[in-house]
């Protein structure tokens, strides 16, 4: 129970606004704005820009250039390291075996999990687990 509130304080703490990031995302606009909002709801259930764009009403390259100019990061380049950071989350602070986890984070195969875990992070989902614990 202290790892998963450790886990949910720090979670929290992640997304505060940092005074540097303040700028940032005035660059980015209301466009990053809708952005991170829609990626904080459904990150789990799409991973694609495409359907991001489409769902904020903007073109793909809006919304790219909008995470760009506020991260200096592409829009997937973000979608994926906010599904990596979930995965690490639930690797490290619950018991749920990796094939769950691939399915709560919307991936058809556990293979593609850990191909997608090792790329984003350098490990794979056991080792890292392992190494948290």
């Amino acid at each position: 129970m202290p790892r998963q509130l450790l886990g949910a304080v720090l979670l929290r703490l992640a997304r505060l606004p940092h005074p540097h990031h303040a700028a940032s995302a005035r660059a980015g606009g209301d466009v990053f704005r809708a952005f991170r909002y829609e990626l904080e709801r459904s990150f789990a259930a799409t991973r694609s820009v495409q359907r991001y764009a489409a769902q904020l009403g903007y073109s793909p390259r809006t919304l790219t250039r909008a995470c760009q100019a506020a991260t200096g990061r592409t829009a997937k380049e973000l979608i994926d390291a906010r599904a990596a950071l979930e995965a690490q989350r639930l690797l490290a602070h619950t018991d749920l075996p990796v094939a769950a986890i691939c399915r709560v984070l919307g991936f058809s195969e556990p293979a593609n999990f850990g191909k997608f875990f090792t790329r984003e992070t350098g490990n794979t989902p056991r080792s890292f687990r392992t190494r948290r614990r």
